[in-house]
């Protein structure tokens, strides 16, 4: 069977038995998708929604409140249970969310957060409306991530910002090749993440060209504090949380001493205009 041409560029793709790469773009996506809500064992929600990213959120808002020390109405895809907003209605925004997941969007509606239950791309929200939209995480699971980006420029007003993070296939791809060799060989070690869509630095800024979006800027991201998707196995989350922030230094001295063209963190940030 022929292969899938890239949904980000369109360009010709190769297959390997889990993934299929784009040769233009780097973009890597599964054979086979997966649109179902995620399964994590009972405890683990609340760290990996909630506080392994707290510091990442109070980073955009600081970020988001120099750009608009007015605020404004802001828009975060995939809200889950509304720990983003909450922190955005605290400094002054006028924050709502997109969550497709039930059980999350009921905690989110339960708080009194104004949450939509369709996809951005299927919501009908008012174009122009919003001074920020944040993004945590969630490109990487969406099935026509172009089409979401090109309605993110559609909603945010003239020089509004949209920031997001999300996983660096760079980064991740290469563990998984690593993993296969049989290099972790500690119980439970699975430093890699992957998702429908796998986007590179390069992917994300072709997108968000291409949607329309411009001063678009990408850096690597902290991590999630401490280990909350338990991928560190054996080594414990404490030392897999220090490990994650010693490597988040030494990618970051890989970027400045190539002058921003290598991104070998395990997260990007980007943040673009309207």
């Amino acid at each position: 069977m022929k292969n899938p041409v890239c949904p980000v560029c369109g360009g010709a793709s190769a297959a390997s038995p889990r993934l299929i790469e784009c040769r233009g773009c780097g973009l890597a996506f599964e054979t086979e998708k997966r649109f179902c809500p995620p399964a994590y064992e009972p405890g683990l929600e609340e760290g990996i929604y909630g506080s392994a990213k707290k510091a990442l959120f109070r980073e955009a808002l600081d970020f988001l409140d120099r750009t608009f020390p007015d605020r404004g109405r802001l828009l975060d895809i995939g809200c889950a249970g509304g720990e983003l907003l909450r922190a955005a209605a605290a400094r002054g925004w006028l924050a709502e969310g997109v969550e497709l997941d039930p059980a999350l969007a009921a905690k989110a509606l339960a708080l009194g957060l104004e949450v939509h239950t369709r996809p951005v791309e299927e919501a009908a929200l008012a174009g122009g409306a919003y001074s920020a939209v944040t993004v945590f995480e969630v490109f990487s699971q969406m099935e026509r991530p172009a089409a979401a980006a090109a309605e993110l420029l559609r909603l945010l007003k003239p020089g509004g910002v949209m920031y997001a993070r999300d996983f660096n296939a760079g980064f991740h791809l290469t563990l998984y090749r690593l993993g296969e060799t049989g290099l972790f060989g500690l119980p439970g070690v699975r430093p890699w993440v992957f998702h429908n869509m796998n986007f590179r630095a390069r992917t994300l800024r072709l997108m968000l060209q291409r949607s329309g979006f411009r001063d678009i800027k990408i850096r690597n991201s902290r991590p999630t504090a401490g280990d909350p998707y338990r991928t560190g196995g054996a080594l414990g989350g404490f030392l897999t949380g220090a490990l994650k922030v010693l490597y988040y230094w030494l990618a970051q001295a890989l970027w400045f001493i190539t002058f921003g063209r290598v991104y070998a963190g395990s997260a990007l940030i980007v943040t673009a205009r309207k």
